[in-house]
């Protein structure tokens, strides 16, 4: 399965999960995690939203991700989700549904919707999984967002 992710050009290759420890966001908060999507369209949607017009910089790569099919995968359904699960900002008990799937390290990769598109899904993937280790960087490429978009 190919997974997408944006960042910039020094954090491209990296898959240690190192900018969750920095920061938190919707489901987490500061452990080692990885947010990509299913499609580049969305990915490049939710790096937007978080980015301010002086945030947009200009050596932003888009990564595309080899997840092999046989990874252990969990996901999250609407149903089990809180009625207020796409507030911003988050309510807290996202984070604490998050992080307890990085600590418990039950599967590599976890499905949750994505709240910028009702129809996708972002994946998050967990650093900290042994299986992590079998998800290999395929291609990388400069990107630019349109300036429409801005």
């Amino acid at each position: 399965m190919k997974l997408y992710r944006i960042a910039r050009e020094k954090y491209c290759r990296d898959l240690s999960g190192y900018g969750g420890q920095l920061s938190a966001a919707r489901w987490h908060d500061h452990l080692p995690v990885i947010y990509t999507s299913l499609q580049s369209s969305t990915c490049i949607l939710e790096k937007l939203v978080h980015l301010r017009p002086e945030e947009i910089h200009h050596d932003l790569i888009i990564t595309v991700l080899d997840a092999p099919d046989d990874l252990d995968m969990a996901q999250l359904v609407l149903r089990d989700l809180p009625l207020n699960w796409r507030s911003y900002p988050a309510p807290p008990v996202l984070q604490r549904i998050g992080n307890a799937w990085l600590r418990g390290k039950s599967s590599a990769l976890l499905f949750v919707p994505s709240v910028i598109d009702p129809l996708a899904q972002n994946v998050l993937i967990n650093p900290l999984h042994p299986d992590s280790a079998r998800i290999t960087i395929a291609d990388v490429q400069p990107f630019r967002y349109d300036e429409r978009l801005r």
